[in-house]
């Protein structure tokens, strides 16, 4: 069986997920941040785009204007439940010392995704994230590390190339921000397609096998 999330391949596949979709996810920032003002519309694009790496993760095209479909508002109890629990947890445990808020952010971040690419009730998504990740914690702290320090680098690098030119920083920080969002966003699809639906390809295979 091949190794899920080996560190090139996946920084390759999350490099070409983000080129192939980085105008429709820019698109899909903008019409959020036009949006956000605008109650309970508000909530179904902001969990569309919380969740955007479950679309990513197909492989397929995206179109902005799928932070609009019903079914991210259906589904804003149990989100809004997700996360008080998620956040009230990781709150506690940064009191021991960091590292297991650290484990716990690790160990439950497929939850939001599992919420709306499974459909699962809150509870379910938090055992079954944990389940997912166990044993591939280390590997997707480093991968994101890894891309998160790289984007910081090349930002101060940036920035001290342009020294005193005030007048762009604000356009170049949005720019900065936008292309950051893009390229996490990719990086958790590549995590959610190795992790979930891999494992779905294997359940799916399992009864030809048998026949």
């Amino acid at each position: 069986m091949e190794e899920k999330l080996q560190f090139v391949p996946s920084l390759k596949d999350a490099f070409a997920i983000g080129i192939k979709n980085l105008v429709p996810i820019v698109l899909s920032v903008l019409l959020w941040l036009v949006t956000v003002w605008i109650p309970y519309v508000n909530v179904g694009t902001t969990i569309a785009l919380a969740t955007l790496p479950v679309k990513l993760s197909k492989g397929e095209m995206i179109s902005p204007m799928f932070i609009f479909e019903s079914k991210y508002r259906h589904c804003m109890g149990e989100y809004f439940i997700l996360q008080a629990v998620i956040t009230s947890a990781i709150s506690v445990a940064f009191l021991f010392m960091i590292i297991p808020a650290i484990v716990l952010s690790l160990s439950w971040m497929l939850a939001v995704y599992l919420l709306v690419g499974k459909g699962m009730n809150w509870a379910l998504c938090l055992s079954e994230s944990n389940r997912l990740m166990m044993g591939y914690k280390l590997k997707v702290f480093f991968l994101k590390f890894v891309v998160g320090f790289v984007l910081f680098f090349a930002y101060y690098i940036l920035f001290q190339i342009l020294g005193d030119a005030s007048g762009l920083l604000v356009l170049i920080s949005l720019v900065c921000l936008l292309v950051s969002v893009c390229v996490m966003l990719s990086v958790d699809a590549v995590i959610y397609r190795e992790l979930v639906l891999s494992e779905d390809k294997v359940e799916e295979t399992k009864p030809e096998e048998a026949l």
